[in-house]
């Protein structure tokens, strides 16, 4: 499905940038139908002149001109903005697409003091290499294909999932916050290279293409990840050694607790 709109963004920060970088480059939309503001001017010159996009003056001039509007601020920004947004609303009334983290969207409907459609996404930080992955919590109140635009885009970035709004938060845990746990897990391996004798580069260049091989085998051979551990695993061999003592020593557990607290902090947030 197809969309044939104008589209317009307040904050073009990393993942805002991000964002108007995927949908101009991929041919979505060209850079004439993005408007785009944000408090950084710079910002605003530098996309206008690497695609086209138009350079808007005031937060309102992108609500009036735009049929969905995604809101790239930080979530203690939006109450400050969101009287520009109401003002210019009905001269189009666009839908909304928030990437606000724990934001819900009655309480952006509350601020705006307006029942228009609002679609959530969390985005996680690999979508800067289009290796990311979201969950969209779509809106039956938006347009069709508002929704599936979306979805397109974020699939553009790396990939996406449909969840309910109330999941937005598990989300938030597994794969928001999800890249630190898995830097973390890196930087372990590569400090375990080198106490058993590696270089540092060596180390790290080892332990960061392990991980991301392991992840493509995880996503391209269709088997599960207990499937794929015994592949690696002889009887008596180095890594039955290795995932025994991390068995041992709770590791599955931390990551579920690590999650855990994730989840309850993005559910505190809220509100």
């Amino acid at each position: 499905m197809s969309f044939n709109g104008a589209a317009g963004f307040i904050g073009v920060g990393k993942m805002g940038g991000i964002l108007v970088e995927g949908i101009v480059e991929s041919g979505l939309l060209p850079g004439g139908d993005v408007a785009v503001f944000d408090i950084d001017s710079a910002r605003v010159r530098a996309l206008n002149e690497k695609f086209g996009v138009r350079q808007a003056g005031t937060i309102g001039d992108v609500v009036s001109a735009s049929d969905i509007v995604f809101l790239c601020v930080k979530p203690d920004q939006f109450a400050g903005i969101a009287e520009q947004l109401r003002d210019a609303w009905s001269a189009r009334k666009p839908s909304f697409v928030s990437i606000m983290a724990g934001v819900k969207a009655s309480r952006i409907r509350g601020l705006l003091e307006l029942e228009a459609p609002v679609i959530r996404v969390m985005p996680n930080v690999a979508c800067l290499v289009r290796q990311g992955v979201a969950g969209i919590a779509e809106d039956p109140a938006a347009p069709a294909e508002i929704n599936a635009f979306v979805k397109t885009i974020f699939d553009l970035l790396g990939g996406s999932v449909i969840v309910a709004e109330s999941k937005l938060d598990a989300v938030t845990a597994i794969s928001g916050s999800g890249p630190a746990y898995v830097f973390m897990f890196i930087e372990a391996l590569a400090d375990a290279g080198v106490k058993l004798g590696l270089d540092r580069a060596s180390a790290e260049k080892l332990a960061v293409r392990t991980v991301a091989g392991s992840a493509v085998m995880a996503e391209q051979t269709g088997l599960n990840t207990l499937e794929l551990r015994a592949r690696v695993s002889s009887p008596g061999g180095t890594t039955v050694a290795a995932t025994s003592r991390l068995e041992s020593g709770g590791f599955r557990g931390l990551v579920i607790e690590a999650a855990e607290a994730a989840y309850k902090r993005s559910v505190d947030l809220a509100g």
